[in-house]
């Protein structure tokens, strides 16, 4: 993904984002988001409900701090890549509503072109990749 789009999620959703920078010995976020730039309004859409849900959550345990909270309760995420033609959203600290919406993103990833973010479908031969018509033809041309 470019680097403003990576850098347009770690500001939105910097505590779920909190390890984007971290070291390659404690986190696969050192190496940013392993996919296309059209899967971006999958992920952002995905962070959006997810930090939602925390801060709801958040307001529901009045009695603990905020670092006791974040510890417990605050979703970080651990990786974000293409794996065999779909979006792989792995984070700590996850309920089963979480699980639910990482579980909807991926599943949109595989009708959701990678390149650009239009209706694809997966594609094979070689990497498999979900890509739309044109995206896949580009992808053919020699470089």
């Amino acid at each position: 993904m470019r680097d403003e789009l990576d850098n347009l999620l770690v500001q939105k959703y910097p505590k779920i984002f909190r390890d984007r920078n971290g070291s390659m010995q404690e986190t696969c976020m050192y190496w940013g988001f392993s996919h296309g730039d059209g899967w971006f309004e999958i992920l952002e859409t995905a962070c959006s409900n997810i930090q939602h849900h925390v801060d709801w959550k958040r307001r529901q345990h009045p009695e603990m701090s905020d670092e006791e909270f974040d510890a417990e309760h605050q979703v970080v995420a651990a990786q974000v890549k293409e794996k065999f033609g779909g979006l792989r959203f792995y984070v700590d600290n996850c309920d089963d509503y979480v699980r639910g919406v990482v579980a909807m993103a991926e599943s949109m990833s595989y009708r959701t072109c990678e390149g650009c973010g239009n209706h694809g479908v997966k594609r094979t031969g070689g990497w498999i990749r979900t890509l739309c018509d044109k995206c896949h033809a580009d992808s053919k041309k020699p470089a």
